[in-house]
């Protein structure tokens, strides 16, 4: 399984005044272009926008050129490039009133649904005419290639398998109710609808896609603030990568907390003036190596010529569309050749099993990716991740290739690892016991399935908690708060809270305070809940709420916790000298008590 690698290219600008400092920029483009082709050959190009200058007729033609000259330097066909349009394919010359009317009464998702689901009305198609010539380019220069239009015609969903790799790229309309400058800013709609079409399109098929790419012309923060927090979360939730133009500037951003979040490209404006430091990007996507690496590339107006500037490099990591289970993956393991840890190493590759060894001083601890992620270069680090990257080879060939053969073609990562982990437990006893504890839990997961799948997890949390090792403990539970095991997540919370809650921070105990209220209105508290809560709020000075908390907790927790809620109570009661309060504190203890 290859690299996968694509252009991005925006904001073009194309018009017949620019048209010779266009071609000296363009030219030094393509060169730059056709020079990498033989180690970076690219698989598809994205066009992100601002085609043309003024959304004229006659600037589609020198598009036209351009795109030419773009799929012979860099071989990229022309049905595998992808264009959206931006601020300046809008002809602004036309519609001017029916434009000023749709942004004053646009100002809610029910009118933006409602007037992107009628794409035969009047309105829709007299504000649309503004980009008659961007479409109509775009009807023409891309007659070949496959796309699926949203139902409003604004957005599309092309397809693409790349060495087995499916690839869905969602082309986004952001400029529809554009009119260019500042005034802009804040006032843009995407459009739920559009947006909720396009992503219906690109995942839910027979065959879903492995990777999702979205385009888009503008940053999402310039939409309008109900449209943006709802495109961001749901780009952000269901792409791997947004990429778009408009900031003249490039600029990366990863969102999300996991390795498969989002990663937001603005390859900054491509050609601007001759003087300019225009910019183009490279991606390339290595699924084996479960890295996403964007370079971008800078016009140099003094040499004339285009290099590389800088790289960003980003973890990956797919979604699993077919996956096996704990045993065959064990057993493919020892057929490959695996000896040892056969299901702990099964159960990490399936997201079963998540702490990996880590070393701590003189020995080795039990700890998160994140925790591996924060060392330093070393070659278990190197090891590991290579490791964890094989993942992604499992996800996407699982169910097309059998696990032999998957083995046999990109296993090496898999066996240096094992081959380590043996080596380390060779020399240390107590990481072997650790990885034993482990192999054992990941076998019963093999036999009777899920019933408590995060044992080790918890007593190595249980560890640090006893230890008073606050720091190292939050650092551990808080990438596990948003589990979907809810068992795990509530623990997780839990000792997220305590950790926080013996910290000098104010800042933090005021989280350690918003942690315990959860819990408590979780329906799952614990005494010890509503203990720390209390303790918290009289360090923080507020002792209403800490006896109200008090009160509550009689009344629901168990039986056996009465005598340490009514010291926790008492306690109260001497720091403020509330007599009515210890009256309804005995109260309270004694109908618990007859109950």
């Amino acid at each position: 399984m290859r690299p996968i690698s694509w252009l991005h290219i925006s904001d073009i600008h194309m018009r017949p005044r620019d048209a010779w400092p266009q071609h000296v920029v363009t030219t030094a483009m393509y060169e730059d272009i056709r020079a990498k082709r033989p180690e970076r050959p690219a698989d598809f190009a994205l066009v992100t926008g601002d085609l043309a200058f003024g959304g004229k007729a006659e600037e589609y033609e020198l598009v036209r050129g351009f795109l030419d000259e773009l799929s012979a330097a860099s071989g990229v066909p022309a049905d595998r490039i992808f264009c959206i349009p931006g601020n300046h394919d809008i002809d602004r010359d036309r519609q001017r009133f029916c434009f000023q009317g749709a942004r004053a009464a646009l100002q809610d998702s029910a009118s933006t649904d409602a007037f992107l689901g009628s794409p035969d009305a009047d309105d829709f198609r007299t504000l649309m005419a503004r980009q008659e010539h961007y479409r109509s380019f775009q009807k023409s220069y891309f007659a070949n290639q496959e796309r699926i239009p949203t139902p409003d015609g604004l957005g599309y969903v092309a397809r693409l398998i790349v060495d087995g790799v499916r690839i869905a790229i969602v082309g986004l309309d952001t400029a529809w109710l554009a009119n260019g400058g500042i005034d802009d800013h804040m006032k843009l709609l995407l459009g739920e609808r559009q947006l909720l079409n396009a992503l219906s399109l690109a995942v839910e098929s027979a065959d879903p896609p492995h990777i999702v790419v979205a385009m888009g012309h503008h940053p999402l923060h310039l939409l309008q603030d109900f449209d943006r927090r709802a495109a961001l979360r749901r780009i952000e939730g269901k792409c791997h990568f947004y990429h778009c133009g408009h900031l003249h500037e490039p600029e990366e951003r990863a969102g999300g907390q996991t390795p498969g979040g989002c990663v937001t490209v603005a390859t900054g404006a491509s050609f601007e003036t001759r003087q300019s430091h225009n910019t183009y990007s490279f991606v390339r996507l290595d699924l084996r190596q479960a890295e996403r690496t964007i370079a971008t590339h800078r016009y140099s107006p003094g040499d004339g010529a285009f290099n590389s500037v800088a790289t960003q490099r980003y973890r990956i990591e797919v979604q699993p569309i077919a996956q096996c289970d704990l045993r065959e993956l064990a057993e493919a393991l020892a057929a490959y050749g695996i000896s040892s840890h056969l299901y702990y190493l099964a159960a990490l590759l399936l997201d079963m099993k998540a702490e990996v060894p880590v070393p701590t001083g003189a020995s080795y601890t039990m700890a998160s990716l994140a925790a591996m992620e924060g060392i330093g270069d070393t070659a278990l680090k190197s090891e590991t991740l290579g490791f964890l990257a094989f993942r992604n080879v499992l996800r996407v060939l699982y169910g097309r290739e059998d696990l032999a053969a998957i083995l046999a073609a990109h296993g090496d990562a898999v066996s240096t690892y094992a081959a380590r982990l043996s080596n380390l437990c060779a020399t240390d006893a107590s990481l072997q016991a650790r990885l034993g504890g482990q192999e054992a839990d990941a076998r019963s997961l093999a036999a009777v399935g899920p019933a408590e799948p995060f044992s080790h997890t918890k007593d190595l949390w249980q560890d640090l908690c006893d230890s008073h090792d606050w720091e190292m403990l939050r650092g551990q539970v808080e990438p596990y708060i948003a589990s979907d095991d809810e068992s795990l997540a509530l623990c997780a919370t839990r000792m997220l809270a305590l950790a926080l809650a013996n910290s000098d921070e104010r800042a933090d105990k005021e989280r350690a305070i918003m942690l315990y209220r959860s819990l408590i209105e979780s329906g799952s508290p614990e005494p010890s809940d509503a203990l720390n809560l209390t303790e918290l709020l009289m360090d923080i000075g507020q002792p209403d709420e800490a006896k109200v908390v008090v009160l509550g907790a009689i009344h629901r927790c168990p039986v056996s916790a009465a005598d340490r809620l009514n010291s926790a109570g008492q306690l109260i009661v001497a720091a403020t000298g509330d007599k009515e309060f210890r009256n309804q504190l005995s109260a309270a203890i004694a109908e618990r008590g007859s109950r």
